[in-house]
């Protein structure tokens, strides 16, 4: 362990830290971990993280506490100058910082909860303050999107903004966009990838292009999250198609190539029954960026909507390592683990993004339909009782979940009648409830139900009506405002891909062409090799 002596003392344990103070604080390193407060990145060998303002002064208080436990009074009051903000603004913070332990640190240090009292930073290699020839004055530290900014110009652009915000701050690597930082946050905030967090990104980037209309990787990004909210389920007359359009091509207009603008086109088109065309300008994009993360993250996604859910699932995992940070890439995982048969990986998965981003829907719902699928509905059940960790989204969907895994468990006849009435009662609400439905009537042996919800569903046949469309006030979880094949591939749906209804079906959305121009086939008709 390690003593008091190694810390960076030069701000005591009771000193307030802001956002502001953050650039007084001193350089330090725990273990293979170097912390730059004043520019707010951690970094360890070649990889780098821009993390919260929040999270840094969290991190900074555990450091500075010397292996001590921080009660949580004394954490609101050391970043939070005591102004009361809920329990909610110090999880999420304490949940930054331990995606920094996890995903980074290697090890190098992990955060203790002490029950109902506080935390405390652990290390085998306590917190050292960096000596002053450490780190040269000109070392680069790069940020994600820029070839590196050197301290030395990071204090000299800190003074150059007063001038005009018309200057372009240069670092060694070449000219640095005056919109980065508002860039690096915005990129900060679509981690979450909630619809919140995503109108929040938003917000900054707006922001970014108006202050600085000659930025395209702002213009860019503003594109991406455009298209992103879109795909998130938020209404759609607030994010029009063509706002995402005018951004996106002012973005190529003032530099060519921009991976995030040509993303954007690219998702903003549904590719509901344009399967092939959707495939190739995924591919088109990957040819020119093959390291963007959301092409490739799409582009997963969409493999999965057309069978292809192992060989989504294997390129899932580098993608998932190649950003730690991003709840709606991480989800995605535990399903991809599940695909693959590997229940015990996906069941940590869920749990690790569970800890990292407490009650997000997508790691919240991943974790449900892997225990409810897997012969484990008591945990499903306990799971979906827990109020205290589950989304915040109405109480009757949960009571409708509840109902149908409690008629699953028993396999008694009236019950799972009751509950598929129940459940086929909720999928003319919001699309988010079709989702379900085609699950838990699948989980209850409902079959017959499920074939008639994918005619509405998919095809808008029968008496009946399945949303298609969000509307302000429903609940929503990501990927679900267009029409979704991709849980028609999961393992549960075996009943219903056994079915002689099912490649009619197959043939009427458009999926078997598909297969056969591509000269492929799904996973469920390739056989335990395939």
């Amino acid at each position: 362990m390690y003593d008091s002596s190694e810390l960076p003392m030069d701000v005591s344990r009771q000193t307030l830290l802001t956002a502001a103070s953050l650039a007084e604080q001193a350089d330090f390193r725990i273990g293979s971990v170097t912390v730059y407060p004043s520019i707010r990145i951690v970094a360890a060998g070649d990889r780098r993280e821009k993390v919260e303002p929040r999270v840094m002064q969290v991190l900074i208080a555990l450091a500075q506490a010397a292996n001590e436990v921080l009660t949580r009074d004394e954490l609101f009051e050391r970043c939070w100058g005591g102004v009361f903000v809920g329990d909610d603004s110090l999880n999420r913070a304490v949940a930054g910082v331990r995606r920094i332990a996890s995903h980074l640190a290697d090890d190098s240090f992990t955060i203790e909860t002490i029950p109902r009292t506080g935390y405390r930073l652990v290390s085998e290699h306590g917190p050292q303050m960096l000596e002053d020839d450490a780190v040269a004055v000109d070392d680069p530290i790069p940020l994600a999107g820029s070839g590196g900014i050197s301290r030395r110009w990071l204090v000299a652009g800190g003074a150059a903004v007063g001038l005009g915000a018309a200057l372009v701050f240069w670092t060694r690597g070449g000219p640095v966009d005056p919109a980065q930082e508002l860039i690096d946050e915005a990129r900060i905030v679509m981690r979450a990838g909630s619809p919140d967090a995503m109108s929040r990104a938003i917000g900054l980037l707006r922001q970014a292009v108006a202050k600085y209309p000659e930025s395209g990787p702002a213009w860019g990004l503003l594109s991406l999250a455009l298209a992103r909210v879109d795909e998130h389920a938020l209404d759609t007359a607030t994010i029009s198609v063509e706002e995402v359009e005018r951004s996106a091509n002012r973005a190529l207009q003032l530099e060519s190539g921009n991976a995030d603008a040509m993303a954007a086109l690219a998702i903003s088109i549904p590719y509901y029954g344009d399967w092939l065309a959707t495939e190739q300008r995924f591919d088109q994009i990957l040819a020119k960026h093959p390291d963007h993360i959301f092409t490739q993250d799409s582009r997963l996604f969409f493999l999965g909507a057309v069978g292809r859910m192992k060989e989504s699932a294997e390129d899932r995992f580098d993608l998932v390592k190649r950003a730690p940070f991003d709840a709606a890439v991480g989800y995605k995982e535990v399903y991809a683990h599940w695909f693959m048969g590997d229940i015990a990986k996906a069941d940590r998965a869920a749990m690790r993004g569970l800890d990292m981003w407490p009650r997000d829907p997508g790691f919240w719902f991943a974790r449900l339909w892997v225990l409810a699928n897997t012969g484990r509905i008591d945990r499903a059940l306990a799971h979906v009782s827990d109020q205290a960790t589950r989304p915040a989204f109405p109480p009757p969907m949960f009571d409708t979940m509840r109902l149908a895994l409690e008629a699953a468990q028993s396999r008694q006849a009236a019950a799972i009648a009751a509950a598929t009435q129940r459940v086929m009662m909720s999928v003319g609400q919001n699309v988010s409830a079709v989702i379900n439905a085609m699950m838990l009537l699948n989980i209850m042996g409902a079959i017959d139900d499920a074939f008639a919800l994918a005619d509405a569903y998919y095809l808008e046949r029968g008496p009946i009506i399945a949303a298609m469309q969000w509307r302000p006030g429903q609940p929503v979880v990501p990927d679900q405002r267009r029409r979704k094949t991709n849980m028609l591939f999961v393992p549960s749906m075996r009943a219903m891909q056994q079915d002689p209804r099912f490649m009619p079906l197959m043939e009427d959305i458009g999926l078997a062409a598909y297969w056969d121009k591509r000269g492929i086939a799904p996973d469920f008709l390739a056989g335990p090799s395939g």
